[in-house]
């Protein structure tokens, strides 16, 4: 049960400092809320229990608990429909491509500025998908980067879309999902639709590969502007 009437921000890192300046930028996002500040993924975990009204999660990915992308994977499964933004002082294509995977709406690395992180989350709460690369892969219109289109594709995905999109990658029937996602089947079916849409693709099979072609497009861009 919620246990407030403004929204609920978890932030979850084991830096003070830093749990300091993901509540400012939940500030600047948000106006008036409640930021509930957390350690560890059992904390984590208990607070997205009690309380249903959080309405954004930050989460550091090396807090203890974490256990690699475990943690991520849980909370994800907890709260299927609140957007998770991944935060790390790692930021290589494989770390930014397997958060995405594993259900993340984000991913920020701690390095970035401020301005540019508030920028990011206000993406995530509509409806978008942030990794460090998106903006400059959405503007590289290169030949040989025409796959850039793509990421396009899924960043006009809402997060639910994203959530069901993933389960499709797993393979779970649409009566699997309507369970782990407490909703109907019918919802389910107009989600599947909007992404086979938004996709422009025609079956469930073209959707998932094209998801996976994303993901690897994402990380090879990464690997391209790291050389």
């Amino acid at each position: 049960m919620s246990i407030g009437d403004s929204p609920s921000v978890l932030v979850a890192d084991d830096h003070p400092l830093f749990r300091e300046a993901l509540c400012s930028v939940a500030a600047e996002v948000f106006g008036a809320h409640l930021a509930r500040e957390v350690a560890n993924v059992d904390d984590a975990l208990a607070a997205a229990a009690d309380d249903d009204g959080i309405e954004l999660i930050f989460l550091d990915l090396n807090m203890p608990g974490m256990n690699g992308f475990q943690g991520l994977v849980a909370l994800r499964n907890a709260v299927p429909s609140v957007p998770i933004v991944v935060v790390s002082a790692t930021e290589d294509a494989a770390t930014v491509r397997e958060a995405i995977t594993c259900g993340a709406s984000g991913f920020m690395p701690k390095s970035l500025p401020k301005d540019q992180m508030i920028a990011a989350t206000r993406t995530v709460l509509d409806g978008g998908i942030f990794v460090p690369t998106l903006a400059a892969i959405a503007g590289d219109r290169q030949p040989q980067h025409a796959d850039a289109k793509l990421a396009e594709s899924i960043s006009q995905l809402t997060h639910q879309q994203r959530v069901v999109l993933q389960m499709l990658v797993s393979g779970q029937s649409n009566k699997q999902i309507a369970y782990e996602l407490s909703i109907v089947e019918s919802t389910v079916k107009a989600h599947v639709s909007a992404i086979l849409r938004k996709l422009r693709v025609h079956s469930r099979t073209q959707a998932v590969i094209k998801a996976g072609k994303i993901l690897a497009y994402l990380g090879q861009y990464a690997e391209r502007k790291s050389a």
